[in-house]
């Protein structure tokens, strides 16, 4: 249960002892975390933050959420507390803003000590106070609060600090936070809740991220700024037929006009330069029936794909957006990027693949009828069939084959699950009216298909074979919190029967920010799987998960992100045979790429002496200056029994140990993620990185921008 009480008083107080004390001495946030206070739910608009000397400092700067409609105002949100809420009956903080003035805002606090919200979400009235200079407390009475009872999860701290143009603030000051009650006089203090963190480390298989800024808003589709769902932000294909992959991505944003922010929504493109940087294309606005703040939102992207689906040798996009008489269209790209529409369907995209081996992509689309009242459908008793097409196209003439059709089920994904060479469909039942799932191959009756019953409906999020046994498995999320959104992972694997068996890979504790994309990533055959995870005290970032064993998680790698990570993409986006990782970011307005090293692995052995670097040799590193990675090359001529790569700072404190070991021959680059071995961002100026190889030292300067 969220329960936002009423302040009770505001004073100066003294109180014999704490219950529970969060001091920030320790130089951490001490497992709390600050983002944007937002009216919609499930966004992540963290704001920048510091502890220096026991103070927490917060930026709340709207400009750092880019929202025309935001405001000086924000949240505090704790980690799992953990103890019995009865045990306190008082909640202090003691903080001051950093402006040239006080302002009049609100303050307010809540907290959850249920395992979700449901009926019993209730939001009470801030009360209004004056955000001082000097340091002031808030004193909040607990005892007696209805709801205030149980096992206590989290405490959120609502704080507005003034929302006119004059009285912006930009900063927030935390000097403590205290839960007291009158246990602690009879216990003694007790000790500060455990904090566990996620732990992003570093370069494995993919090097560290780095950024490259495209435009405001890429790869978001228009959900008032939170993470709704699982819809795709995007497509990695060829657009102007050189054969590298470039982006095609959503994108949402909002302009200024008289009566207030007007929401807007579209695509661009983004074309690769063979490196895999991407450089910024035509940036096309999808105007809808909406306009300013408080009307309808603009058209919604459903489903984008790009594939060759006309046999031309170049790839074509197909998109369904939804308010269109017809939504889905297929368009074709022109040497300078325009769009031209080759053909449009009334019928949605389930998906694209090769159904005739003919090696081009074919579309499938969905259909659906129900036939019965309103009433009968919520009561399950309505009947509903629902179909599955191939669109094809033959010299310029398109036409539909079904392939597919259901009572009681609709088509949710289409693939090759097991990789044996056989295009299978997932069959759901529609709202939830059986607890199972369906998987037969393409063109097979609905009841010849493999029943998968499962105990709980969770939504689902992959398929594949995640342990290479030839049968098909499952993603799910662990549960779904009506503030947080989706939380946790669970794969689930048939055991006895039909029946799936449940394994939690990962507890509420994880908060998923994104789809989850099942590819295969370093070539062993089967699948695995990536996503933007985390949690708000540790920060998010790319969680890669290998499958091919009884564990598949026990290998996985996680790379920290700046910014608002929403979507993965994959492809080769350097031509050297592997699989790299590309994430879109709305808020930072670009691409963080993550560059596989599985080819360099690979030739590192087998690379023969000739082409082996002639010394040994500290490279310029790139971008220089960065934000927030950069890349550190180095050759070797010779197997190195140690090599030392360091990062100081110009005082000549060390700042982060990137590499110490030994080092085959051969070109390497590190990279460094901007980070100090705490996972703390390092501030803007000068950077020392420096390579110890057997004895012999040299040195390099890297900038990083604010």
């Amino acid at each position: 249960m969220l329960k936002s009480v009423l302040v009770a008083s505001i004073m100066l107080s003294s109180v014999p002892a704490s219950a529970i004390r969060w001091d920030f001495d320790d130089g951490t946030t001490q497992g709390w975390s600050a983002k944007e206070d937002r009216r919609a739910a499930r966004e992540f608009n963290q704001f920048r933050g510091e502890v220096e000397a026991g103070v927490w400092r917060i930026s709340v700067d709207p400009a750092v959420t880019k929202i025309l409609s935001s405001v000086a105002s924000g949240e505090l949100i704790s980690s799992t507390i953990g103890y019995d809420s009865g045990l306190f009956d008082h909640f202090r903080i003691r903080f001051r803003t950093v402006h040239d003035h006080p302002t009049e805002g609100r303050f307010g606090l809540g907290w959850e000590n249920a395992s979700g919200f449901k009926d019993d979400f209730e939001t009470l009235v801030y009360k209004r106070i004056v955000y001082t200079t000097e340091w002031q407390e808030v004193v909040i009475s607990l005892d007696g609060q209805e709801g205030w009872e149980g096992l206590l999860k989290k405490m959120v701290l609502n704080f507005s600090l003034g929302g006119s143009a004059t009285e912006v603030v930009e900063w927030f000051e935390v000097d403590w936070i205290e839960l007291t009650g009158v246990e602690e006089q009879l216990q003694g203090e007790l000790p500060p809740p455990p904090i566990a963190y996620f732990r992003f480390a570093g370069a494995d298989l993919f090097v560290a991220p780095v950024f490259y800024p495209i435009a405001p808003g890429t790869g978001q589709e228009f959900d008032a700024g939170g993470y709704l769902g699982d819809k795709k932000g995007g497509v990695l294909t060829d657009l102007d037929g050189d054969g590298d992959l470039d982006l095609f991505g959503l994108w949402s944003g909002e302009r200024a006009t008289e009566r207030g922010p007007q929401y807007k929504s579209g695509w661009l493109m983004a074309v690769n330069d063979g490196r895999g940087i991407l450089e910024r294309g035509p940036v096309i606005e999808e105007v809808g029936e909406s306009s300013t703040a408080g009307s309808i939102i603009p058209r919604l992207v459903l489903e984008v794909v790009g594939a060759d689906l006309t046999g031309d040798g170049k790839n074509e996009i197909a998109i369904t957006i939804n308010n269109r008489e017809s939504p889905t269209e297929v368009w074709s790209v022109g040497p300078e990027l325009q769009v031209e529409v080759l053909a449009q369907m009334d019928r949605p995209i389930h998906g694209v693949a090769d159904w005739d081996g003919d090696s081009r992509g074919e579309l499938f689309v969905g259909g659906a009828t129900f036939a019965g009242s309103f009433e009968e459908m919520i009561a399950g008793t309505a009947e509903f069939a629902s179909t599955l097409a191939v669109w094809d196209v033959e010299q310029g003439v398109w036409t539909v084959e079904e392939v597919g059709a259901a009572q009681d089920y609709t088509p949710l994904q289409i693939g090759d699950f097991t990789r044996d060479g056989i295009l299978d469909v997932l069959w759901g039942s529609i709202l939830g009216r059986e607890d199972r799932w369906i998987v037969g191959a393409l063109g097979e009756e609905l009841h010849r298909g493999e029943v998968f019953e499962f105990a709980e409906r969770k939504r689902l999020l992959g398929v594949g074979d995640f342990d290479g046994d030839g049968q098909v498995d499952f993603l799910t999320e662990f549960t779904n919190h009506q503030i947080d959104g989706s939380r946790g992972l669970v794969l689930q694997r048939k055991g006895a029967g039909d029946r799936l068996a449940a394994e939690v890979l990962y507890d509420d504790r994880l908060l998923r920010r994104s789809p989850v994309l099942v590819t295969d990533l370093n070539g062993d055959g089967v699948d695995d799987w990536v996503f933007i995870g985390g949690d708000r005290a540790s920060g998010f970032g790319v969680f890669v998960e290998w499958g091919g064993s009884v564990q598949p998680t026990q290998a996985g790698e996680r790379y920290r992100l700046a910014g608002t990570p929403r979507h993965v993409l994959a492809g080769d986006m350097d031509n050297d045979g592997d699989v790299d990782l590309v994430v879109l970011d709305p808020i930072l307005g670009g691409v963080h790429l993550l560059k596989s090293t599985l080819a360099e692995q690979a030739t590192a052995v087998l690379t023969p002496a000739a082409a082996q670097p002639a010394q040994h040799r500290l490279g310029d590193s790139y971008p220089n200056p960065f934000n927030p990675a950069v890349v550190l090359p180095l050759d070797l001529a010779t197997d190195a029994a140690r090599v030392s790569l360091t990062v100081y700072d110009v005082l000549g404190r060390r700042v982060r140990q990137v590499r110490d070991g030994p080092l085959q021959a051969g070109s390497h680059r590190f990279t460094w993620d901007g980070r100090d071995e705490q996972g703390r961002a390092v501030a803007a100026g000068v950077y020392v990185y420096q390579v110890a190889v057997d004895g012999q030292v040299e040195a390099k300067k890297a900038t990083k921008l604010p």
